[in-house]
Parts: C-alpha cells; sequence; structure tokens
C-alpha cells in the first residue's frame, strides 16, 4: 500500500494537518488595517441603531502610550514637590522625566497617528458638545412652555375672579331708577371712604348735576393726591358715562379706553384714579358693557317732539306742553301769560309749571305747585332749565311730583323717580305699532 500524504499548514506557528491550501501569513503588526474594518477596540458609532456614524480611526497604541506618558509626567511633578523637603536631587530628576514626558506626548501628537487620534478626539468632544446643547435647547424649552402654561392658568383664573366681581357688583346695584342717594351709598359702602360724610355729600352734589336719574352709578373713587391738605378730586362711573368734581368744578367726561392704563389707574387729564386705591373701579370699568346691557329705556322713539332752540320763557313752555303731551298728557296747553298761582301748562288729568331761570329751583317753589295739583286733583309736573336743588328733590320724589330739566334745545331729561317712570311709560307708548294703544285722555 502506498502511503497517504499528509500535507499541513502552520497556524499561529504550529503545523495542523487536513488542511488542502497552504496557510496565509500572519501580519506583521505594523500592517496597516484594512479601509473598510473597524480598529480593534473602537466599535463603530450608531445613530440611534439605524445608521452607522463612521469615526476617524484611532491608533490605541499611540493612544495607550501618551496616556502612560502624560501618567508619568504628573507622578514626577508629585514627587518632585514632595521631594524638596527632603532632597536637593530628587526633585531635579522627577522634574526631568516629567519634562522627557511632555515632549514625548507633543512628539506623539505630532505624528500622523497622534494627529488622527486629535482629530477624532476633538470630533468626538465637539459632538458631545452638540449633545448637551441640543439637551439644554429642550430643557430651556420645556421651561418656556411649563410659564407659558403657567401664565395661561393664571390669566384665565384672574379673568374668571373678574367676571365673579362684575357679577357681585351688578347683583348688589339697585334698581335703575332707584334715588341716586340709595346707588351712591351703596357704591360708598364699598370703599375706604364709606364713613366720611363729605364724600357723600360731594357725591350726591355731583350725581344731582350731572347724572341721569336712569345711570347706574357702579363706582365712586378718589383721586391719587401729591399735596397735604389738598381735597381729594372725585369721579362717579356709570353704565352710560361718568362725572368728575375737582377744586370746586364739576363736569361730565366720558372714559376712553385709551384713559386706562393695565394694572395702574385711570387718567382723567392730570388726575389719576388709582386702582390700588380703588380696588372697586377697575371692576366697574369691566362692568360697564355688561350694565349697559341691562334692561333699560330703548333708544329715544322717533315719536318724540322735534328739539328746538328755547331762546324765551314763553318758548320753554310751548316746549313742555309738547313734552307734557308725549307724556300722555295729550289735551296739555299752554295757559296764558301771566295765569295765576304760577300753572304754565295745564290738561285734563295735570299740570305743570316751567321755570327759565338762572339758579335751581328750589323746594318752597315744589311745594308751592304741590299744593295746587293737590287742591285741583292733578298729576303734578315740574320743568327747570337750572335744576333744583336738593331739598327740593328729596321732597318731590317723596309726595310723587315728576321733575325734569330741560337744555337750550328743549330736550328734558328724569331728575327723580316719577319722571323716569312717565317718561319710560311714554317711550313704551310709543314704540308699539300703531293701533296697539289707544290715546289718553
Amino acid at each position: 500500500m502506498g502511503k497517504g500524504v499528509i500535507v499541513s499548514h502552520k497556524v499561529g506557528g504550529q503545523a495542523c494537518p487536513g488542511s488542502g491550501r497552504a496557510a496565509a501569513a500572519p501580519q506583521s503588526p505594523d500592517d496597516d488595517a484594512p479601509a473598510t474594518g473597524t480598529p480593534a477596540g473602537d466599535p463603530p458609532a450608531t445613530d440611534g441603531g439605524r445608521n452607522t456614524v463612521r469615526r476617524p480611526p484611532v491608533d490605541a497604541r499611540v493612544e495607550t502610550a501618551q496616556l502612560l506618558l502624560a501618567a508619568l509626567g504628573v507622578v514626577a511633578f508629585l514627587v518632585a514637590l514632595i521631594g524638596l523637603f527632603f532632597s536637593d536631587v530628587v526633585p531635579l530628576i522627577a522634574l526631568a522625566v516629567a519634562a522627557v514626558a511632555a515632549i514625548a506626548v507633543r512628539v506623539l501628537n505630532a505624528t500622523p497617528a497622534g494627529r488622527r487620534n486629535t482629530a477624532r478626539n476633538e470630533a468626538e468632544a465637539a459632538r458631545q458638545a452638540e449633545i448637551r446643547e441640543r439637551k439644554a435647547a429642550r430643557a430651556e424649552q420645556k421651561r418656556e412652555q411649563e410659564r407659558q402654561d403657567a401664565l395661561a392658568r393664571e390669566a384665565a383664573e384672574a379673568a374668571r375672579a373678574l367676571r365673579r366681581a362684575v357679577r357681585q357688583l351688578l347683583d348688589g346695584l339697585p334698581e335703575r331708577g332707584a334715588p341716586q342717594e340709595e346707588a351712591i351709598a351703596y357704591c360708598l359702602s364699598r370703599t375706604s371712604a364709606a364713613r366720611d360724610p363729605r364724600v357723600q355729600a360731594e357725591a350726591e352734589r355731583l350725581a344731582r348735576r350731572h347724572l341721569a336719574v336712569d345711570e347706574r352709578i357702579l363706582c365712586i373713587a378718589l383721586a391719587v393726591t401729591t399735596g397735604t391738605g389738598r381735597r381729594r378730586a372725585l369721579l362717579i362711573l356709570t353704565d352710560r358715562s361718568a362725572a368728575v368734581s375737582d377744586k370746586g368744578t364739576s363736569y361730565r367726561y366720558d372714559p376712553d379706553p385709551g384713559d386706562v392704563t393695565e394694572g395702574w389707574g385711570l387718567r382723567v387729564g392730570e388726575l389719576l384714579f388709582s386702582f390700588l386705591d380703588n380696588p372697586q373701579l377697575p371692576i366697574a370699568l369691566a362692568a360697564r358693557d355688561e350694565a349697559a346691557a341691562l334692561p333699560a329705556p330703548a333708544s329715544p322713539p322717533a315719536g318724540r317732539p322735534e328739539p328746538r332752540l328755547i331762546r324765551t320763557a314763553r318758548e320753554s313752555e310751548l316746549v313742555a306742553v309738547d313734552w307734557m303731551r308725549y307724556l300722555g298728557f295729550t289735551d296739555a296747553v299752554a295757559t296764558p301769560v301771566g295765569a295765576d298761582e304760577g300753572i304754565d301748562v295745564i290738561s285734563e288729568r295735570g299740570l305743570a309749571q316751567v321755570k327759565m331761570e338762572g339758579s335751581p329751583t328750589t323746594r318752597p317753589t315744589v311745594q308751592q305747585l304741590h299744593g295746587v295739583a293737590t287742591a285741583k286733583e292733578k298729576e303734578a309736573l315740574f320743568f327747570s332749565m337750572a335744576g333744583y336743588t336738593p331739598p327740593a328733590i328729596a321732597w318731590a320724589s317723596k309726595h310723587g311730583i315728576a321733575l325734569f330739566q330741560y337744555d337750550r334745545q328743549g330736550t328734558p331729561q328724569a331728575i327723580n323717580t316719577p319722571a323716569l317712570r312717565l317718561l319710560e311709560t311714554a317711550d313704551a307708548r310709543a314704540s308699539q305699532p300703531a293701533g296697539e294703544h289707544g290715546s289718553d285722555a
């Protein structure tokens, strides 16, 4: 029998039988790694587990040598510091070793492998910095969103609180047409000036002079003052307008949205009505639109008498005749000039006195009209261009005498509740379609 041929190859320097191919020669450690491979000890990075991110290759031997040399330099420097206390030679030797180690590290950094390692480390540092920046940006975005959400919640809660305060204010208002003193007392009860009789008296004078009896008084506010002993200006805010009293003068004022400084106050010329001093003022400003929408007389019907210029006392009496007829006294006529008892207009159910004077009508004059009306068993109405004194208004309201104040165009304004009711009834009657109401006797 022939002998079998044994073919062997070396693996790791030893013969291994059974292989029909010559063993590949082992690679030299100095050979370059394949271009498509990844250096040992440096696995490829991944981007979210989907795509492989290629990084600059790293030379582990150079990196290890650099770390060892750096560690040797640090140890030598520490030995030099400690050796200062024990010997003169040891520190010099240690410093020399540290210097040599530092030079060796710099030399390795200058080699191609060192430059590749440096580039890789810089790229890795940049990548980590970018990751930290993205995390910081996301954290800042989250904090900003939380701040915005908190501000939105605070704004919503403030809006709900304001709506509750507005509803509480409107629910507590006296009925439209109630005596102004009652509305003023209600508003003052919600301020720090509730117990100041001077403020109440000033508010009542201001309301009688510049506010209609059917306006809803929402708030009474005092202005900020800078001087000691100076009387503070007064503001009355209603559902339709406002009135201001300052330094002995008073005037009607129509608030403008530009006069309101958000979170600060209401400015009227040089006057400032601060929200801090008048906490009910911002609530009243917010309630104006809703208060104006509450049941109120409709716009003046087309059936109202047309305005006409009044130049003489007789013209004022003739205008009063027109308005008496509109108010339901359809047979009203003007009495002849110089008629007795001061009656200027008379009808089957009522009579009226008309004053075109420069001073307000007083209580005795109103009482005289009431005496004549009672004797004739008629309703009493009074028309005055200059208005009425407070006692006259109080006495007339108590005894059911309708007080009107008219202007140069002859348009009357109801001053007390009896006058307001007459005007509202006439407006409602004029607003009805023709044929739905009969004529008054």
